[in-house]
């Protein structure tokens, strides 16, 4: 099986339909970075099933879609498409059932929602469909068959389950790790339906007993309830007695109500009357009352009224008296304060023109200072500028003499170090000569013990106790599996022997000889002991048909007989069917008859002395005749099943009883005599075959133990071996690295010499530069110091100068500062002045227009006083009428009180006599319907009940009833006992009982699937630990010489990791490491090699699982970019090696990678972000350059 062709359409950078066909073994991809060559991998990654969209470099699945460029428009579905070529080889086709042709074709297409689809030649297969595909094949989304960006080295530093993942999947183990988890599914799936079913069933038994509890109670309280309706039909008879003698009280007591009610009504008539009248006289007096108390509150008011007018201009003349003292106060304190502001002004005046003349002089000072600070300033920075300069000079000279310096140290370090190296070059060149004998005459002895350990492991490498071994192995297991066959089979026929032979031999049960002569349940039946002769085996259908009728009839001998004669005579007819004696012989001498004797072994029956076989055929005319000849007492059976005797021809159809008893116990003793000869003769082969097994398996054990031997002896000669190959593949090259050495030490020599010259060339320069500097450096430094000396007396003066500037400074601010201050007070005081003169005025207009508005009121105040004294006096006038009238209403209103009460009273009296009679006459219906009720209820009870008829009865005669209260109590005691009552119990038990009946069926049949399921996982898990073990002995000794061929020696192996978490059984399930030692190193961590021996020793890993399981192709994505021209040599002859079995497809930058290919596919992008397909067929291209 190969790869064909590989079509995208709208799959990332790929935006146009892009075909590649694979017609070679070796296919490069080549392009520049970015233009879409890893897109390649990815998309044959995610048609393979992958679902990560990070593990496609994406950060969800509908980023592998086109997103579109300038110019270009974005897709909306893409597409990936493989199609794979003789996929139904026998060697590495797949075998499924969706793969129908010689050609597979794969495809996925996933939309904007992120959503996938799968196809498999066109038809829409699930994603566990193209997983299941590829199961075995090495090829999956994340398998060793293709191997992206930086997976290399994830190889190597990959965890040990996850290394072992790749052993697994070279072994072909992950299609059983698929069956296996299948099957684990459905084992975990029936442990919890057997978990479910065995809770459910737990729970329904509970309820089962439940449920009979329950029913147990329902059939009490119903024996209860129908006790308990039996006595309520009494009490409701005397119930209707009760009520009839109520209704009859009630009509009684209601004509008597009747009449005092009248009597009452007329009274409160009478009160009514009188009450009316009086009501009319209380209205009128109390209208008179009402009016005179209005007038007196009208004068009230007006009295308030004009108290309150002279009590307010009181108080406003009052008011007017304080406000004209305030205003006078506010006059006083304004006339003060002009006074004080025209003083504090001419003072004021008088210290700002003293300040004036001072601070004018002040000012020209400063002015003149500050003209002299700047010119010294000028002068002091061109002054440091100079400094600067020459210090700069100054710097630059001495940093030259230190470089110098410097250099010179160096320079004399180089000597020393010179001087060292010609002596070691010297005294190596002494040892390597001394040496080089030594290691020859070595060279020479390892070769020798290398061509005898050689000869040695030749000699163990023979195959031939191998094959015996493996030969011996397949017999003994061959002679095993016969061996446990035949004994199942005898262990099967055996069982059936002994079920036959109780069947056939069963002996009745032991008789009680203490029985009672009138019962007969302990003797035997006919059926437990008859027993067909070799004889009569062969009459066995005819004699069924005859004898069917009696098979459960009982045997009794003399004393049993006589014991039944004896019995009561009730019981003489059911003993006479079942009476059957056994005696002395009785035959026959006509030698067509067979005596019924000699058709049976047991039992011996008197009946059968009377009883004849026939063995002829005859027809009816003779059947008649023989009838005829036949004496009383005798019967003949024929063989087609006529019986004969003195009564005539009758066939045993007619009895009516069919058995086929004395059959199956005549094929059963058929049957143990075919068992008896086979279990004879099975034995006989087991004794045979167990002897050739251990014969067998003592020459298997001779063979291991031999091997094992061979084995510990190859291991001792293949390490010494390895050692002693290290040994001399180190020597030699110690001889040669010695001869180059002496090849070189010339070379050394000189150029140390020259070195030596350049040395002290270069010496005496650096010294002539460092006296140079020195004089250099004495000249400068008087002019440096010189300008350093001007500039700090300059900086002296400058400093001095700007003190004065300073206090100057100060002084004149302080000055300006109190004049400011003046300047703001005379301003404040201003304000001031203006102010008391503004309050001063409005204080004096105020103070007048209060004396003009309090003699205003002044006058007033007499006539106010007058109305006040008038409303007094009209108010105690009317307040005498309006206490009169009141008086007159209260004697009218004692006496309407009065009348009131008593014509409530009659009222009350009336009400009381009223709801009386209208409570005897709701007692009286109510009664009534009570009286009907009850003799509804009865009629619901007892249908022929008739309540006019029951009532006559009782006002014939009073019936008497009994007290059943005690017996309803302990009724109802009894069913507060039973508590809440299903009374559907019964019904729910059956139901629940059908529910319960199969469970043990479903509990068995599952259990027996879940021991099937674990039979087949554990015969996964042996064929998944031979296949895994094998592969990874396979894969071991490819990885081992893979790697010894590209790094030119040293070792590399997988080994299982000690986990302590797993059991001796399972310790070939724990995780793999990886161990690689380079030729020339001692340690075997892959941490401390280097990128390109990882890269190196996980291709060894790869190529070596491709050794052993090869994939139908192989994608390598630049995995060669760490390796060296060398290492990519090595790389290619891999390639090569493995071409023939293995398609490769590589994508790769290196020039000395791509001349292996077959064919060159480049990439490019025209336009950006598109991706575009080149093709060039190298076989092509070298012709068309030949010719």
């Amino acid at each position: 099986m190969r790869l064909k062709s590989l079509k995208l359409a709208g799959f990332k950078s790929f935006a146009n339909p892009t075909t590649f066909t694979f017609k070679h073994d070796i296919t490069a991809i080549v392009g520049p970075n970015g233009c879409g060559k890893s897109n390649v991998i990815d998309a044959i990654r995610w048609v393979l099933g992958e679902t990560s969209a990070k593990q496609l470099r994406g950060g969800a699945m509908s980023d592998v879609i086109f997103a579109g460029v300038e110019g270009r428009a974005g897709k909306s579905l893409a597409s990936v498409e493989l199609t794979f070529e003789h996929t139904q080889d026998e060697s590495s086709g797949i075998r499924h059932a969706l793969n129908l042709y010689q050609e597979l074709t794969l495809r996925r297409q996933v939309t904007k929602d992120g959503k996938s689809d799968y196809f498999i030649n066109g038809q829409r297969v699930r994603r566990r469909d193209v997983v299941d595909v590829f199961l075995g094949t090495g090829l999956g989304a994340r398998s060793y068959a293709v191997i992206e960006q930086g997976m290399i080295g994830r190889i190597v530093d990959s965890s040990p389950m996850e290394l072992r993942s790749f052993i697994e999947e070279g072994a072909g183990v992950s299609r059983y790790q698929a069956r296996r988890d299948e099957t684990q599914k459905k084992l975990d799936e029936a442990r919890d339906n057997l978990e479910r079913l065995s809770d459910l069933q737990g729970e329904l038994k509970k309820q089962q007993r439940t449920l009979m509890r329950q029913a147990e109670s329902a059939k009490r309280y119903q024996e209860l309830s129908d006790e308990l309706a039996k006595i309520n039909k009494e009490d409701l008879l005397k119930r209707i007695f009760e009520a009839w003698q109520y209704h009859e009280h009630k009509k009684t007591q209601q004509v008597s109500s009747s009449e005092s009610l009248n009597a009452l009504e007329t009274v409160a008539n009478k009160a009514k009357v009188e009450l009316e009248r009086l009501s009319n006289k209380v209205a009128e007096g109390q209208w008179l009352k009402d009016d005179a108390r209005d007038k007196y509150h009208n004068a009230q008011m007006a009295e308030q009224t004009a108290q309150h007018n002279f009590y307010t201009l009181n108080q406003e003349l009052s008011q007017a008296d304080d406000k004209i003292q305030r205003l006078t106060l506010i006059k006083t304190e304004a006339q003060d304060g002009i006074a004080h502001a025209t003083k504090e002004l001419t003072k004021l005046n008088e210290e700002r023109a003293s300040i004036e003349p001072s601070l004018k002089v002040l000012g020209d000072q400063l002015t003149q200072k500050q003209a002299e600070l700047k010119q010294l300033q000028g002068n002091w920075q061109s002054i440091r500028d100079d400094v600067n300069t020459l210090q700069a000079q100054k710097n630059t000279l001495e940093n030259a003499q230190k470089l110098a310096e410097s250099q010179k140290s160096r320079v004399l370090a180089n000597r020393e170090k010179w001087i060292k190296k010609h002596n070691e070059l010297v005294l190596s060149f002494e040892s390597i000569g001394k040496e080089n004998s030594a290691d020859a005459d070595e060279l020479t002895r390892l070769a020798g013990e290398i061509k005898t350990l050689s000869l040695r492991q030749e000699s163990l490498a023979d195959d031939d106790d191998k094959d015996k071994l493996d030969e011996m192995t397949k017999t003994v297991q061959s002679l095993q599996s016969s061996h446990a066959t035949l004994e199942k089979r005898h262990t099967a026929l055996a069982s059936e022997y002994d079920i036959l032979h109780q069947m056939v031999h069963a002996k009745p049960k032991a008789e009680e000889t203490s029985a009672k002569a009138d019962d007969f349940s302990h003797l035997t039946r006919l059926k437990d002991v008859v027993r067909l002769s070799r004889q009569g085996e062969s009459f066995a259908g005819v004699l069924d048909g005859f004898l069917g009728f009696w098979m459960d009839a009982k045997i009794f001998d003399d004393l049993a007989l006589k014991a039944a004669l004896a019995a009561p005579s009730t019981k003489d007819k059911q003993a006479s069917r079942a009476i059957f004696k056994t005696g002395g012989g009785y035959g026959v001498n006509d030698s067509n008859l067979i005596a019924f004797g000699q058709l049976f072994d047991a039992p011996r029956l008197k009946l059968f002395d009377a009883c004849y076989l026939l063995d002829e055929e005859l027809d009816e005319q003779a059947l008649s005749r023989l009838s005829d000849q036949i004496t009383d007492g005798r019967l003949i059976l024929t063989k087609t099943g006529w019986l004969i005797g003195s009564f005539g021809v009758i066939h045993g159809s007619s009895f009516g009883a069919e058995s086929s008893l004395l059959s199956q116990k005549a094929e059963h003793s058929k049957r143990l005599g075919q068992l008896e000869d086979e279990l004879g003769a099975l034995e006989d082969e087991l004794e045979q075959s167990e002897k050739t097994l251990k014969t067998h398996t003592a020459q298997l054990e001779a063979l291991k133990i031999a091997q094992d031997e061979k084995s510990a002896q190859m291991a001792v000669v293949l390490s010494s071996l390895h050692k002693v190959q290290q040994a001399h593949t180190t020597l030699q090259a110690k001889i040669q690295t010695d001869a180059i050495k002496r090849e070189n030490f010339a070379k050394n020599k000189a150029a140390l010499d020259e070195e030596k010259e350049e040395i002290g060339s270069e010496l005496k320069v650096l010294e002539s530069q460092i006296a140079d500097s020195i004089q250099q450096l004495s000249e400068h430094l008087p002019r440096f110091e010189s300008a350093q000396n001007t500039m700090t007396a300059m900086t002296k003066s400058m400093d001095e100068l700007n003190a004065q500037v300073k206090a100057l400074t100060d002084e004149y601010q302080g000055l300006q500062l109190k004049n400011s201050t003046l300047t703001q007070a005379l301003t404040h005081t201003q304000r001031l002045l203006e102010l008391a003169q503004k309050n001063l005025s409005q204080a004096e207009t105020d103070i007048q227009a209060v004396k003009d508005n309090e003699k205003n009121l002044t006058a007033k105040l007499p006539q106010l006083e007058a109305a006040f004294k008038d409303a007094k006096a009209q108010t105690a006038a009317l307040k005498i009428i309006s206490e009169e009238h009141e008086a007159a209403a209260k004697a009218l209103q004692l006496m309407q009180v009065k009348l009131q009460e008593n014509l409530t009273e009659a009222h009350t009296n009336f009400a009381k006599a009223q709801a009386e009679a209208a409570q005897i006459t709701a007692d009286t219906a109510v009664g009534e319907s009570r009286l009907i009720d009850l003799g509804d209820e009865m009629m619901r009870i007892d249908e022929g009940f008739n309540l006019p008829s029951m009532l006559a009865d009782f006002r014939a005669k009073t019936p008497k009833f009994k007290d059943n209260t005690a017996r309803i109590d302990a009724i109802k005691a009894d069913i507060a006992k039973l508590g809440a009552v299903n009374l559907a119990a019964a019904q729910e038990l059956a139901e629940l009982e059908e529910r319960v009946s199969p469970m043990d069926t479903q509990i068995n049949d599952i259990t027996e699937s879940m021991a099937k399921l674990k039979d087949a996982i554990s015969a996964i898990d042996e064929k998944t630990k031979a296949l895994f073990l094998s592969a990874l002995d396979a894969v071991n000794a490819e990885l081992n010489s893979l790697f010894t061929k590209v790094f030119g020696g040293g070792q590399a192996s997988l080994a299982l990791i000690d986990d302590e978490n797993l059991t001796k059984a399972d310790k070939w399930r724990a995780g793999l490491v990886l161990m690689a030692q380079p030729k020339g190193k001692k340690n075997s961590r892959l941490a401390v090699l280097s990128g390109g021996e990882k890269t190196l020793t996980a291709l060894s890993l790869i190529f070596a699982i491709f050794k052993q399981h090869p994939a139908p192709f192989c994608v390598l994505d630049e995995v060669d970019a760490p390796l060296d021209d060398a290492n990519v040599g090595r790389f290619t002859s891999l390639i090569h090696e493995l071409a023939d079995s293995v398609q490769f497809i590589f994508i790769s930058h290196n020039k000395l990678a791509m001349q292996i290919a077959d064919e060159l596919k480049g990439i490019t992008m025209p336009t950006a972000g598109i991706s575009s397909l080149v093709t060039v067929n190298l076989e092509e291209a070298e012709k068309y350059i030949e010719s």
